[in-house]
Order: C-alpha cells, then sequence, then structure tokens
C-alpha cells in the first residue's frame, strides 16, 4: 500500500476526468451512515412493539449482513451495466424503501422482510461509492468521507434518541430518518447523472504506476473477476483478514462496550451509555485527524498507526490501573484506532489489484466486514458465557488486533515486492 502512493496521488484528488468529492458523493457516504446506528439503538423499544425478545435482533441483524453481502459481492456487472452513479441512486431507493417498512410493519416477520433490502441497498451503496473514489480521490479524502458516514450514524442515533425521550414511538424515528433519506435520494439522483465513470489517460497513467493497475475498469472487460480469479492475486486474501479483524474491533466493540463496563468496570448504566458513545466520539474525530494526517503519509503507515493505537486502546483495558480516566480514554483510543484502516484500504485497491479489478474487490471486501460485523459480536457472546466473565473483552480484543497486525505485515511484504518490482 505504500508503493501506490507515489505521492502525487497523495496530494489530492487526481484532477482530470470526473472529480470525486462532489457534493453528491459526499451525501452518498451521509447516506450509509444515517440508519446505520438505528437497530441496535432502537431494538428494545422496537422489539417490545412487534413482541419480539432481545435476542431477536440478530435474526433482523443476518438478514442485513447477508442481504449486504450478497450486494456486495454481485454489485459489480450492476455497476459496469448502468454506472456508479445510477447504482448509488438504487441503493438510496431500496434504504428509504426499508426504512418505511420498518416504521410500519406491525410483526417481526415483517421486520425480516424489509431487513433484505436494507442490505442489499446498503451494499450496493458500499461498493459503488467506494469503487467510484477508490481510483480517484487521495487517501484524505477518503478518510473524510468515511467521516461523513460515521457522522451520519451519529445523527441517526442522536435523532432516534430525541424522538424517544420527547415520548414519541420508535416507528416515528424510523419514518424521519426514512424522510432524510428520500431527500438525500432526491438530491443524488439529480447529480449522479453527471457522473462518468471513464478514467482520463492522466488518471490510468498515475494507476498505472504498480503492476496490477490497468485500464479502465468501467470499459476493460478483458480481466476475469471471479472470486477465485480475485483471491489468486498477490495479498488479496490477507487484505480480506485485515479487513475481517478490523471491522471485528470495531463492531465488537460497539455492540459490547457498554455491558463491558457494566459487568467488569462497575460502572451504571447510564455512565457505560456515555463510554459506548465515546468509541463514536473517537471513530469521527479519528477519522477528521487521519485525513490531515494522510496528506503527508502513505496508506502504509495509516493502516500500522490504526493498528499501532489500537493495541494502546487494548492495552490500556488490560492494564490494572485505577481511576475513571482509563475507562474514558479506551474507547476514544480503539475509535481512533479503527479510523484509519478501512480508508487506506480502499484508497490502495486500485493500486495493489488495479482499476479494472477494484469494483469486484471492493465488493469481496463489503462482504466480509458484512460477515464480520454479524459473526464477531456474536462469538465474543459464546466466549463470554465460556469464560463467564465480561473481562474478556479486552483479550478477545487483542486476538483480533494481533491478526490484524499479522495480515498486515503480509500485505507490506507484497507492497515491498512490488516496490523491487519483482
Amino acid at each position: 500500500m505504500g508503493t501506490m502512493a507515489h505521492e502525487q496521488t497523495h496530494a489530492g484528488v487526481l484532477r482530470a476526468g470526473t472529480p470525486a468529492a462532489t457534493p453528491q458523493v459526499i451525501l452518498g457516504f451521509l447516506a450509509i451512515g444515517l440508519p446505520e446506528a438505528l437497530l441496535g439503538a432502537s431494538w428494545p423499544a422496537m422489539g417490545a412493539g412487534v413482541g419480539a425478545p432481545l435476542v431477536a435482533v440478530v435474526g433482523i441483524a443476518a438478514v442485513i449482513a447477508a442481504g449486504c453481502a450478497a450486494a456486495a459481492i454481485y454489485a459489480e456487472p450492476v455497476v459496469r451495466r448502468v454506472g456508479s452513479g445510477r447504482t448509488v441512486d438504487m441503493g438510496v431507493a431500496l434504504t428509504v424503501l426499508a426504512l418505511s417498512g420498518f416504521s410500519f410493519a406491525p410483526h417481526y416477520w415483517a421486520l425480516l422482510v424489509f431487513a433484505l433490502p436494507y442490505g442489499i441497498g446498503s451494499g450496493m451503496l458500499v461498493v459503488a461509492l467506494n469503487a467510484y473514489v477508490a481510483v480517484r480521490s487521495a487517501n484524505a479524502h477518503i478518510t473524510w468521507l468515511h467521516a461523513t458516514s460515521a457522522f451520519g450514524a451519529l445523527v441517526g442515533h442522536t435523532v432516534l434518541g430525541w424522538i424517544i425521550a420527547n415520548g414519541a414511538d420508535w416507528r416515528w424515528a424510523y419514518r424521519t430518518i426514512g424522510l432524510v433519506q428520500l431527500a438525500l435520494a432526491m438530491v443524488l439522483a439529480a447529480g449522479t447523472r453527471r457522473w462518468h465513470d471513464r478514467l482520463s489517460p492522466a488518471q490510468i497513467a498515475r494507476l498505472g504506476e504498480t503492476p496490477y493497475a490497468q485500464g479502465d475498469w468501467r470499459h476493460d472487460m478483458r480481466r476475469p473477476h471471479a472470486v477465485h480469479a480475485l483471491m489468486a492475486m498477490p495479498a488479496a486474501v490477507a487484505v480480506l483478514v485485515l479487513l475481517f479483524a478490523a471491522t471485528s474491533v470495531e463492531q465488537t466493540t460497539m455492540l459490547w462496550a457498554s455491558s463491558y463496563m457494566v459487568h467488569a468496570g462497575g460502572m451504571s448504566i447510564h455512565t457505560a451509555g456515555v463510554y459506548a458513545n465515546l468509541f463514536f466520539v473517537g471513530l469521527v474525530a479519528g477519522s477528521v485527524v487521519a485525513g490531515v494526517v494522510a496528506l503527508r503519509v502513505r496508506d502504509v503507515w495509516m493502516v500500522a498507526g490504526g493498528i499501532a493505537v489500537l493495541i494502546g486502546g487494548v492495552a490500556l483495558m488490560v492494564v490494572p490501573v485505577a481511576g475513571l480516566w482509563r475507562a474514558l480514554t479506551a474507547p476514544v483510543l480503539l475509535g481512533v484506532g479503527c479510523a484509519p484502516i478501512a480508508p487506506a484500504v480502499v484508497h490502495a485497491i486500485p493500486r495493489l489489484f488495479g482499476a479494472a479489478s477494484t469494483p469486484a474487490m471492493i465488493g469481496v471486501q463489503t462482504a466480509a466486514v458484512s460477515m464480520a460485523t454479524l459473526v464477531s459480536p456474536v462469538l465474543f457472546a459464546w466466549v463470554e458465557r465460556a469464560a463467564g466473565s465480561m473481562h474478556a473483552l479486552p483479550w478477545y480484543l487483542l486476538v483480533f488486533t494481533v491478526i490484524a497486525l499479522a495480515a498486515y505485515a503480509c500485505v507490506l511484504r507484497v507492497v515491498r515486492l512490488h516496490a523491487l518490482g519483482e
């Protein structure tokens, strides 16, 4: 990931061709994040409203993850056929349909039905937007775009909390977010028609500084993009493992941090809720800071820095140091550590695997992230039950952090071989 930078591309968006950081792209990333935190935050009220137990949220999450993974893997033919802009439009439209369906669902089975279009729409959005910006933007801009998604999740979570706190039903929260998402869809539809997927000669030349980069991914149909062909590329499996491990740390922290501080840290439920929110604060703040750092630092060091901060955050959870400052600092560090990893990997994809393979590769990576989102938090529930204590959480996070570090070392080896022309 280091050699692909050749710092001309780090100075900013690739100037020739269609620019990536347009207002529509920013709104697209906002649309990814806006409904992202709703399910977990609303489920106590939502589950009670449809007569479902707390554990039933896993079923909805599983359908969303399956839909997202399937859409991510098969999004490339759609992008090739109708273009990135129209794929984004379809993805946002499906999330609007899902949010509206959630708000009117009379029973649990109806929530399962509408979870599918939400997952499919989310997968299409993530693949189309990330593939579009990966070949056009500097790492700094991609990082800030991901920060927009995190900010959207914070906004959605805040709106939900405000509506419920003022005595309104959870359904009104989904309708409100759905209307905002509909407004975003209308603005996006008006602008995405002007998106052009064809890369300029200057962009192709800059991406062509690495062995795998060749051609325009929209029009160069010669390269195979089957999953087995992608996985045969050097570093492909290592990149997937890196993302899976980093996502596992992120999603497990999101779901279990509050419970950890209640049962292992002796906090009150209210204070533990503040603790959990600090992770989102670290994620957003870390993305903003990482974007500034990425103006000067290559992808390879952004990933290394993120993993180093994760190790520091986990170590702070393990070290027996008294004081509330430890409990408040650790989640912020975990959020800051997670922030730069995914954007740096997205920026590296066309430089590692070529512009022609970018949509397919990002699709497979999105599927891996979806599986990590579903599997890792549930796996920790089994680990916690086997260990008999929430004290297992930092060690669980440490295992995935070490896995991410090992995968990063494998990717770094391939990057260095590329630099040597081997």
